[in-house]
């Protein structure tokens, strides 16, 4: 039995019914976008449902939703999207359910279902909950038909075989749906496992690859479901359009050609003109019909979603200005003609052509959503049906290769993907070489060569030899399946500018119905005062087409003057000029200026491999950025140490050949034991530059071991030419060799021989050396530093281009980093960055933004930190010398070169500032590390590097997926782009409003004795919004900057 979902309103004390679906549990998360409120307790569990709502047509209608659904009690935002027809509703499941959402939605007059209803979880947990589902630790639900189920028993023995399953952690087994869901780890069971454990057991089983809702109700992807339904709101459109043809053809012939152009000699003229009916012509009654007709079967359609609108959604759409003109154009004809008895005006063809026109928009609105959403289309896409399951054989036999479906691939499925083929799921290559088209996933058209060992992303295209590969990630966990979500999240997220424009719109329709009104009435007054010219009416009769009822063709429509036989009544030109008013007005350009640009804009982005998951909201603050702060580790560098400089002991080599080679080897074999960074490079060092001399040494290490914090050590045998070099005697057989920080090698008692101005150079350059030490181990002799490495992370090389290009656009440039300040200012130094706060802790960058936020734009002002930070360290600020009401020794101020460094004191007082106040700055903090997420969730803008963490890469509104920070300066440069067109949009959409209205209205009368027709009225209607679709359509034609 169904169940009528009952929901409450805020602050009304109702009982929502708790039977219509079960908890999904979840917390609330922020939102900045859509309609948020908050209730109940926070820590109250949430829940993300995304529905599809058909019938909206306008702001208003977006408005009008996000109003209704938000005064429930438990809604904590709603996020409705006009051109994918979706909305996303954060809700505590407890208090309202999805069905709930879905029946209050109906309620409005719009048709809605449950796309997806899911656990939403914290930020601190966020990245956490994504990593286990990559790694398939976190639980899913999966649904499979079973045939063979008879009765309850069958039901009670599939449930026990299913939670007897290692992995599966609850099933739930339907016996009228003949279904099953089952919640389960796919880390340790796949879906074909599941099936074939039921076919095992007698019950033929067959995967859905579906979610469900709170009541079991299968679901599908909000993505896919949006395209579809695009499409099919297309194929009604065009469908709609056909039908109106039908009538404006015919209406058109006897309207236009035989009423205006045919001359009364002409017999088809006669024909038509001719009175069969008391006083009516044969022109007048078939209009009639036709007009009467298109009422009915077009205009049911204006008038059930205009009815929807103000009496259950209780707002006015465009849908209700467009049946307001219509009708008021046929009742006005009716009533024209019937009083004058077939005579007096007529101008149903007015109310046909607007609705034939207003069809037509509709129908080219919806080709040009489809283009606009064209990026998720093309993502989706790239998804394959199925894949090549790789069965391996024992005792060597060939493999058998089996056929899936892409969606039944398990984690660990060996796989093959043939050239020419979509790679099915993410994985690691483990047989074979071939090159990747990842164009449409980084925007890089050059193909990547991958090799075993190499990680590749599902979608991607496979263009030259067959591989294998081992799935790492399937389905929703898979990285193409993420980037369709967020790509979709970000075009359905709305900037403030589209906040205000959705109001504007709500408020729109009753304005411009009042406007209309008083329009009629001040035209009324107009001609019951004399003050209508007869050269207005007679043009408003001309433009129109309209004759008496009676009236001949065009060579009998003028008398010996020039005039009309009759002019036209001042009521009927009052009603047109209304008319004109209420078709002219146009809220829908306003409701499109925004969302059409991001939805074009974001997915620019991601043609160009940037996610801006923000969407809207992130765009317009990246339009307006004042500030970029830099991390420095593995942001501006590589974030892999390399060997910059070295140096080997001469002596040694000069009293004896090959002692550099032997101790190269030596050091090779050594740190190839190791696993730390800078054992890593000094062995990629050697192996590049002394390959060929260590080939035919091998050396003998003996306990050989890692000692934390200092560095590698081993004992080695010394041969008695090499102990000679040294200065040892020749009795000396064996030596500890010691690689690691120069400290160590001091308390060991070696002396360090290394110039002095070169230890001076790498410190000045925040190098971290490296010694290698010899010490004797049977007898008392000093060891000696007989070389050392200087190691540095490597500046990645464009980062000095991309900084130079922010500062020529205005923006002021830092660096945030927990480094030393040598190494900061080093890094710096070679960049071209100004500003660089080095030494700052994790928890302590989020609150450096904070204050290059609370700083302003284009200040000189020092930085207003408010909390202890006795180890940050400021480098080359411009302005140290303003710097006062700081006691003298709390702060010591060190020479950096041409740099000055200023250790703040802990618990110091603020930093003074000495000029005006400046407006709040917008900054972009751009990171990859764990201990950047604050800073990245603080700024206006955070900006994850692709190569970073996954905690940063989630806590971030923007990731660049390529390895260049090229992308950076493409994102600012699309979002400044795509705002200006926003902002043309508005403005286009305002101004045609503010001009057209008061031109419909009959302003220009005066001036030109002419004014606008109601049916030219509508083709401007559809051109205000057609042009603003077109405007944000070229926004494709925007094309990446090439960088050097």
């Amino acid at each position: 039995m169904a169940l009528s979902p009952a929901f409450t309103r805020k602050g009304r004390n109702s009982n929502s019914n708790s039977s219509t679906g079960t908890a999904l549990q979840s917390s609330p998360p922020s939102s900045d976008d859509g309609v948020s409120t908050h209730n109940g307790n926070a820590a109250e569990e949430t829940t993300e449902t995304t529905l599809s709502v058909s019938g909206m047509t306008c702001a208003s209608c977006v408005s009008g939703i996000e109003r209704h659904i938000s005064s429930l009690d438990g809604v904590s935002s709603v996020k409705v999207d006009l051109m994918t027809a979706q909305a996303t509703v954060c809700h505590a499941s407890q208090l309202v359910t999805a069905d709930i959402l879905r029946a209050a939605i109906e309620e409005m007059g719009f048709d809605a279902s449950v796309l997806s209803s899911a656990t939403r979880h914290d930020q601190n947990s966020h990245a956490a909950n994504s990593a286990a589902l990559i790694l398939g630790e976190q639980p899913v639900e999966s649904w499979f038909n079973v045939e063979g189920m008879t009765c309850g028993s069958c039901v009670a023995t599939i449930t026990a075989l299913l939670t007897s399953l290692s992995g599966v952690i609850s099933a739930d087994v339907q016996l009228l749906t003949a279904q099953a869901m089952v919640k389960h780890r796919p880390r340790d069971i796949g879906v074909r496992e599941i099936a074939s454990a039921l076919s095992a057991a007698g019950y033929q089983a067959t995967s859905l690859n579906a979610g469900s809702d709170a009541n079991g109700a299968l679901l599908v992807d909000p993505s896919a479901t949006a395209l579809q339904n695009l499409q099919k709101h297309r194929r009604k459109a065009a469908l709609r359009f056909a039908w109106s043809l039908l009538f404006s053809i015919p209406m058109l012939v006897i309207s236009m050609i035989i009423d205006m152009w045919l001359p009364m000699s002409n017999p088809t003229a006669q024909a038509f003109h001719r009175k069969v009916f008391q006083n009516y012509s044969v022109a007048v009654i078939c209009t009639f019909f036709i007009a009467t007709a298109a009422q009915i079967i077009l205009g049911t359609y204006f008038y059930k979603h205009a009815f929807k609108s103000l009496f259950k959604a209780k707002t006015a759409n465009m849908d209700v200005l467009i049946s307001l003109g219509t009708t008021s154009a046929y009742v006005g004809s009716i009533v024209s003609v019937t009083m004058q008895k077939g005579d007096g005006e007529q101008f149903f063809e007015t109310a046909v052509f607007l609705m034939t026109f207003i069809l037509l928009g509709r129908w080219l609105e919806s080709i040009a959503k489809g283009r606009t959403v064209s990026a998720v289309e093309a993502l989706v896409k790239m998804q394959p049906d199925d894949a090549l399951l790789v069965h391996v054989q024992p005792d060597q036999a060939p493999a058998v290769l089996e056929s899936i479906s892409s969606r039944q691939i398990q984690l660990g499925d060996l796989l093959q993907v043939n050239n020419g083929m979509r790679v099915p799921c993410d994985g690691v290559i483990t047989r074979g070489q071939t090159d990747i088209d990842e164009s449409l996933l980084t925007g890089e058209s050059a193909p990547v060569v991958k090799s075993e060992g190499s990680p590749v992303t599902g979608g991607t295209l496979n263009i030259s030899q067959s591989i294998q590969m081992r799935a790492t990630a399937i389905n929703e966990s898979s990285t193409l399946s993420r980037i369709v979500r967020l790509v979709r999240e970000a075009q359905s997220s709305k900037p403030h500018i589209q906040e205000v424009a959705d109001r504007v719109a709500s408020r729109f329709v009753p304005l411009v119905v009042l406007a209309s009104l008083i329009v009629f009435i001040a035209w009324i007054a107009a001609g019951a005062a004399g003050r209508v010219k007869r050269e207005w009416l007679d043009s408003k009769q001309a433009m129109g087409g309209f004759s008496g009822g009676g009236g001949g063709g065009g060579g009998n429509s003028m008398d010996g003057d020039g005039h009309g036989q009759e002019p036209m009544a001042y009521g009927i030109f009052a009603l047109l000029n209304a008319v004109s008013v209420l078709v002219i007005a146009c809220p829908c350009a306003l409701g499109l200026a925004a969302p059409t640009a991001i939805m074009v804009g974001t997915g620019m982005a991601a043609r160009f491999g940037i996610l801006v998951k923000g969407g809207g909201a992130t765009m317009e603050a990246a339009s307006k950025i004042d500030v970029v702060a830099f991390d420095k580790t593995g942001t501006l560098t590589m974030g892999k140490p390399a060997v910059i400089d070295s140096y080997i002991d001469e002596s040694p080599e000069a009293r004896s050949s090959g002692f550099s080679a032997w101790l190269y080897a030596v050091i090779l074999e050594l740190e190839s034991q190791s696993s730390h960074p800078l054992a890593d490079a000094i062995c990629a060092r050697i192996r590049q530059n002394h390959e060929a001399d260590i080939a035919s040494v091998s050396p003998q290490l003996l306990e050989h071991k890692e000692l934390p914090g200092r560095g590698m050590q081993a004992t080695v045998d010394i041969p008695a030419e090499f102990a000679l070099a040294l200065g040892w005697p020749a009795t000396v057989s064996s030596a500890r060799i010691l690689v690691g920080k120069d400290a160590w090698a001091k308390d060991e008692g070696c002396a360090i021989s290394a110039p002095l101005e070169m230890r001076s150079r790498w410190s000045d350059n925040g190098y971290t050396p490296v010694s290698v030490a010899l010490v004797p181990t049977a007898q008392e002799l000093p060891g000696s530093v007989v070389a050392a490495f200087a190691l540095a992370d490597k500046v990645r090389p464009e980062a000095r281009d991309v900084v130079s290009k922010l500062k020529q656009r205005g923006i002021d440039v830092w660096m945030i980093s927990g480094d030393h300040p040598a190494a900061a200012n080093a890094i710096a130094r070679e960049l071209g960055i100004d500003h660089v706060m080095a030494g700052v802790l994790p928890e302590q960058k989020s609150e450096v933004v904070r204050s290059l936020q609370q700083r302003g734009k284009n200040s000189t002002d020092n930085l207003q930190l408010t909390s202890s930070h006795a180890d940050i360290t400021m480098v080359n600020s411009p302005n140290l010398s303003k710097l006062r009401d700081i006691e003298s020794d709390d702060i010591s101020v060190v020479p950096l070169g041409n740099r000055m460094t200023s250790w703040l004191p802990r618990f110091s007082r603020f930093w003074t500032s000495t000029t005006k106040y400046h407006p709040y700055a917008k900054v972009a903090m751009v990171g990859d590390g764990v201990n950047d997420s604050p800073a990245l969730a603080q700024a206006d803008v955070g900006i994850a590097v692709g190569s970073g963490t996954a905690a940063a890469m989630e806590t971030a509104p923007v990731l660049l997926m390529r390895p260049s920070l090229y992308s950076l300066l493409t994102f600012l440069d699309l979002s400044r782009t795509v705002f200006r067109r926003v902002k043309l949009n508005f403005w286009w959409a305002s101004m045609y409003n503010v001009v057209c209205i008061p031109i419909a209205a009959g302003i220009l009368y005066p001036a030109v004795n002419r004014g606008l027709p109601p049916v030219i009225a509508g083709l401007l209607m559809i051109a205000s919004s057609l042009t603003v679709m077109v405007s944000s359509l070229s926004l494709k034609l925007y094309r990446e900057r090439k960088y050097q």
